[in-house]
């Protein structure tokens, strides 16, 4: 379920591992054309690279705003508060890397099962099982 050629679509992002060592959990990722940003998160432990070849990907990387083209490449450090969307209105595809592997290819298996599933508590579960991959970022509270 978790090696090359597993193939999830959130109908927003597809993602399709190429690549699962415990070194490197690599992904051929598409985002369709005005996809949401995911909620702002971390991963502790892990750097992650994104080489993009169609289209174009908003990062925001600790408050900081980018765009990567075609072409380009952009890599968050472990720790750093980021989240990637496609601004625009074609697909856009990037290489997705994440190193150490870690649990990286089980989380997104089971965060798309929890999310496939409609329960909350799942989702909720699954993003605390997997605390050491993926945390998600505090929010402030509005007065």
């Amino acid at each position: 379920m978790t090696g090359s050629h597993t193939v999830l679509d959130s109908g927003t992002v597809r993602l399709e591992f190429t690549t699962t060592t415990p070194e490197l959990h690599e992904m051929r990722a598409t985002y369709a054309p005005w996809s949401p940003l995911p909620p702002a998160h971390l991963h502790p432990a892990q750097t992650e690279r994104f080489a993009v070849h169609e289209g174009e990907l908003l990062f925001l990387v600790d408050g900081v705003e980018s765009t990567v083209g075609a072409g380009e490449v952009i890599e968050v450090p472990p720790g750093a508060v980021h989240q990637v969307c496609n601004p625009g209105d074609v697909p856009a595809v990037a290489t997705w890397q994440t190193r150490p592997a870690l649990r990286s290819a089980e989380f997104h298996c089971a965060i798309a099962a929890a999310r496939e599933s409609g329960d909350l508590a799942q989702l909720l579960g699954v993003v605390e099982e997997y605390s050491d991959v993926f945390v998600l970022a505090p929010q402030p509270v509005d007065p």
